[in-house]
């Protein structure tokens, strides 16, 4: 019974962690949203949001991660308690995205100089947004594989230390837009708000339509 208890705990535990993974990645893609709807007030609660889940992945990850450990060496420890492999994984690390910050995307898509059009600074903008979205969509990937990879070899990577790194790289890419589209060209910005409305924010307003039906429905019978 207790091998059948510490199976569970670990099935439950591995379940968690790809849980913690997919929340980070999830907020990151709200921050991507965000972004290509040129809505810069959005993009700073989606930071400020995100920022929040990657404290909170920090902290819940070194829990799991220390419990996982003790429960895996004790399933793959004496003769007949084979329930897990130990072996460790072939497969090699996924590169981590680099960063993407305000400078990078000035010197990659200039919008200043005497003989600059109005659309060319346009297109340098547009440019800056879709790089920005392309990269955040990258680390997205990278967090997934690289979570996939810790819950089935915890020692591959240090999951709290890879949400720190994945924290100040978003961070840095989506200040850098803020810095070189939003703030800098706030007139181009308020046009192009509302282009490509977020998806997310589509899913909460359901999501608070059902809360608020569910209220309504408890207020009337208990009224």
């Amino acid at each position: 019974m207790q091998k059948i208890a510490a199976t569970l705990r670990h099935r439950e535990l591995t379940q968690e962690i790809y849980n913690i993974g997919d929340e980070v990645a999830e907020y990151i893609e709200h921050l991507a949203e965000a972004i290509a709807d040129y809505d810069g007030e959005l993009t700073e609660d989606c930071l400020a949001e995100f920022n929040e889940i990657i404290e909170d992945a920090r902290v819940d990850a070194r829990a799991i991660i220390g419990e996982l450990i003790g429960l895996r060496q004790a399933l793959t420890s004496g003769v007949r308690a084979g329930v897990l492999s130990a072996s460790a994984s072939d497969e090699e690390k996924v590169p981590e995205p680099e960063l993407l910050d305000a400078r990078g995307l000035e010197e990659l898509f200039p919008v200043s100089g005497a003989l600059l059009r109005v659309d060319d600074m346009q297109t340098s903008l547009i440019s800056r947004t879709d790089l920005v979205t392309q990269h955040l969509s990258e680390i997205v990937e990278f967090v997934l594989e690289q979570t996939d990879m810790v819950a089935r070899e915890l020692g591959v990577v240090s999951l709290p230390h890879l949400y720190a790194r994945i924290g100040d790289i978003v961070r840095v890419a989506v200040t850098g837009w803020i810095e070189t589209v939003v703030h800098d060209h706030p007139a181009f910005a308020r046009t192009m708000r509302g282009s490509n409305p977020p998806a997310f924010l589509e899913e909460r307003a359901r999501i608070d339509a059902i809360v608020a039906k569910v209220a309504a429905k408890r207020s009337l019978r208990g009224a």
